[in-house]
């Protein structure tokens, strides 16, 4: 009986071992919901470098002592940053690596001038940040008969579209938007006044839904969106404007 102890005292550490060995290799925390506090002031952000994992639900908690875009690249995602106001801005770290950041700061009033009326920037309808699943709707008013309304979301501008108002066509109560992570769907659509669009954010991010061209848009001879410039949204292109600043980094390790 004795002679079997040293024996089986073996065989349980050796299991022992084995589970801890197989508990390291497997034993990746889940994805996490992380709030990170973020300051930009003098145009330097802090912390210099944001480390997550990947998978995690990241909101940066963004104040800054100046207004301007924030960028974060290769995931491809910005937004308007007012000073001295708190914003969230959400990404899921999917992609690993290590990303820049980049700050366009805006000039004192440069939001105000002549984007924000009723045929600019936001002003016909300006939604919520809508996170995955959300909706956002808008009714056709009378007086937009004969116009074209372009809009998209600020976040993602590559999503995009036209609403054409008409009398001539038929009449249409309800009208669905479909955000994905590529596009908006359908891209153009006719309506008459009194028809109510809802757009349904199902891409992995959350959206916006403003009217008007996003700063990275100009319209063709014909009305439409540049197809050229279309292709090159997001690679910070601003003729005549400052140029971003590189204030930072996200990097995103494995799980």
């Amino acid at each position: 009986m004795n002679i079997r102890k040293p024996k089986l005292i073996g065989m349980v550490i050796g299991m022992s071992l084995f589970a801890m060995v197989a508990a390291a290799a497997c034993g990746g925390s889940d994805p996490e919901g992380l709030d990170i506090p973020v300051n930009i002031e003098a145009r330097e952000m802090s912390p210099e470098t944001i480390k997550v994992q990947q998978g995690d639900m990241v909101t940066l908690k963004i104040n800054a002592d100046e207004g301007g875009e924030f960028h974060l690249h290769t995931y491809d995602i910005e937004a308007e940053i007012e000073a001295n106001i708190q914003t969230d801005f959400y990404f899921v770290a999917e992609a690993t690596g290590r990303f820049k950041i980049t700050y366009h700061p805006v000039g004192e009033g440069e939001h105000d001038e002549g984007k924000h009326d009723e045929d600019g920037h936001g002003g016909i309808f300006k939604s919520h940040e809508l996170a995955p699943g959300a909706t956002f709707s808008y009714e056709i008013e009378h007086h937009q008969a004969g116009e074209t309304i372009p809009f998209h979301s600020h976040l993602r501008p590559a999503l995009n579209g036209n609403i054409i108002v008409s009398k001539d066509e038929s009449q249409i109560d309800a009208v669905a938007i479909e955000y994905t992570d590529q596009a908006a769907t359908p891209h153009e659509i006719h309506v008459e006044p009194g028809t109510v669009i809802t757009w349904t954010n199902n891409s992995s991010v959350p959206q916006t839904v403003i009217s008007g061209l996003h700063a990275d848009m100009v319209m063709d001879a014909n009305g439409g969106i540049d197809k050229d410039m279309d292709k090159n949204m997001g690679e910070d292109e601003h003729d005549g404007e400052e140029e971003e600043i590189e204030i930072g980094f996200v990097e995103v390790q494995p799980r």
